[in-house]
Parts: structure tokens; sequence; C-alpha cells
């Protein structure tokens, strides 16, 4: 009898600690980001509301202070994935790269030119033979100024003041520049202190423009398939939740921004989530990233034909997380 009450014994407490032990551990996953940015916001929800926790990841997120440095971080193999301007990769791969873009996280252009309000410029086509402050290249808010002053006919004859990323309203405050070419929240510090916007990239573009992408390595893809699967699988459920309740992006946004006025920080999220910007699913579509690339191609940086939609995306974990 006492033995068995000793097996009972030892099963119970078996069972006991079998009932409070931990569950299984997530899965690690480290992101390098180009910048902490507004932009970036599908990836902070993403993070912020456990999305990657629910399915699984543990993601720790760093950022590398450009896009260049995010993609070195990714070959190094000092991070699983790697979020900025798609072509950033494309450019690595031909040098001997691969890299494989996988989910959308900014879908549409978020870059606008604005002006003083009293001022006479109201388009792009106002400014020739004036000066325009921008980005020091490499950019893709310059790339793209270049590129549309050169469609309007103004490249010979506007200047560009090139100046550091985020203090491009500078110049024209000091009278060194007619307009400004900015990120969000600029514009919207900028609008909020009497400026006007003259050029609506975003409108141009309207959200058909592979901006920012999640890129990671092809063998990453081969050796961790359900990782990747899981993380992108995130980013869709933040991009459906910003939607679904915008309330949720602003406040994810004020906390990751706690320095900006919430009311810039609501009018900018606001903005691009009616300007297509922040994408609705994932998915890269060929028309997205041809745009990227074309630009690309216009400026130099990459020859015509040289890179396919094919060898550049995976769209297949992100078509996945959609279903």
């Amino acid at each position: 009898m006492k033995s068995i009450r000793n097996t009972l014994g030892t099963a119970l407490l078996a069972i006991g600690c079998a009932a409070a032990a931990p569950s299984m551990a997530a899965e690690k996953a480290v992101i390098y980001q180009a910048f902490q940015s507004i932009q970036y916001l599908p990836l902070y929800v993403a993070i912020n509301e456990g999305l990657f926790t629910k399915r699984g990841l543990e993601v720790q997120k760093v950022t590398a202070g450009s896009g260049a440095q995010g993609v070195a971080a990714v070959i190094g193999g000092h991070a699983d994935f790697s979020l900025q301007d798609p072509m950033t990769a494309v450019l690595a791969n031909l040098k001997g790269a691969s890299l494989i873009n996988v989910a959308m996280v900014v879908a549409g252009v978020p870059v606008w030119t604005v002006a003083p309000g009293n001022s006479p410029v109201k388009s792009i086509t106002d400014l020739k033979d004036q000066t325009i402050s921008t980005a020091i290249p490499p950019t893709t808010s310059t790339y793209l100024l270049q590129s549309l002053l050169k469609q309007k006919g103004l490249d010979a004859s506007v200047k560009l003041n090139t100046v550091a990323i985020g203090t491009e309203i500078s110049p024209v405050t000091a009278g060194r520049a007619a307009a400004a070419t900015l990120y969000q929240p600029q514009v919207e510090q900028a609008l909020a202190n009497g400026y006007k916007i003259v050029h609506d990239f975003a409108k141009q573009y309207d959200g058909v423009y592979a901006f920012s992408t999640i890129d990671t390595l092809k063998s990453t893809i081969e050796k961790k398939p359900q990782m990747v699967q899981s993380f992108v699988s995130g980013i869709a459920d933040a991009e459906k939740l910003m939607q679904a309740s915008p309330e949720v992006a602003y406040k994810v946004a004020i906390a990751e921004f706690p320095q900006l006025e919430q009311s810039v920080v609501r009018a900018a999220v606001k903005r691009m989530l009616d300007q297509k910007i922040y994408p609705a699913t994932p998915s890269i579509s060929k028309e997205a990233f041809q745009a990227g690339l074309d630009l690309q191609i216009s400026i130099g940086n990459i020859k015509a034909g040289q890179v396919s939609y094919d060898s550049a995306v995976d769209n297949s974990f992100a078509e996945k997380a959609g279903k």
C-alpha cells in the first residue's frame, strides 16, 4: 500500500511540474531598421501590440543608422531582417549578396514639397529659377524630386540646396530656398507653422511604390521558412489592425515619438493612412516594385534589364499571411 502511495505521489508531482512548466520559448528574430521613423509604424505596431508574440516570435529592433548598414547587418549574420528601401537590397545583390524582399511596410511615397503659406508658389512649376532644399543624397526624396524636375523640364533652372535629412525646412526659414521637400513628421510640423503643400508625391504615386520593405537572406528563407512566415504574418496583422483601428496606430506612434507634439503625430499618421502609404497588406506588387526600380534606372544606379521582380521579391509569405 505504501508503494502505491509513493508511486501515486510521484505521478502527481510529475503532473504538477508539467502543468507549471513554461510554454515553449519564443523564437528570437532581430530586425535592423534604417532609422527610427514614423513611416515604419507597422513594425512598431506589431511589436508594441504583441502581434509577433502571438506568432511565437520575440523580435528585437535595432536602429542601423542607414539602409545600407541595415542590409549589411543581414548579410553579416547580425540580423534576420532589415527594413529600408528595397533598392538597397537590390544594389547589394548586384555586388554578390543574396537578399530577398518579403514584405511591404511603406507602400506609397511619404514625400511632400512645401512652401510658406504667403508664397506665390502654388505648384512645382512655379519654382522655376528658384531653390528647393532637400536631403543630401543618397535619399529617395531627393531622387524623386530630381526625377520630377526633369519630367517638368525644370532640372536646369531649379537649384537644389542639399542639407542633412530632417533639416530641410531650415533653408526656407532662413530665406535661402523657396520650398523644401520633406518626409513626415516634418511635413505636419511645417503645415502647423503656416506652410502649404505645393507638390504631393504621395498623390502622384497613389500607394503604388515599394518605398520600404522587409528583406532577408535567401538562405534564411530556405532554412527558417516558418520564422519568416511568422514575421511577415505579424506585419500583416499590424497593417490590418492599423486600417481597422486608426486609434491604435495613433497610440503606438505617440508612444514611439514622445518628443513630438501629439497633434503632429496624429496628423502625420492620418495623412499616411489616408494616402495609402501604410499598406493594407504586406504584398509587394510588380507595379510597386517597378516604380522604385524605374527611379533607380533613371538616376543611373541600375541598368535597364539588370534586375527582375522575380529575382528580388518572394511574395509567397505575404500572400499566405493575407489568407
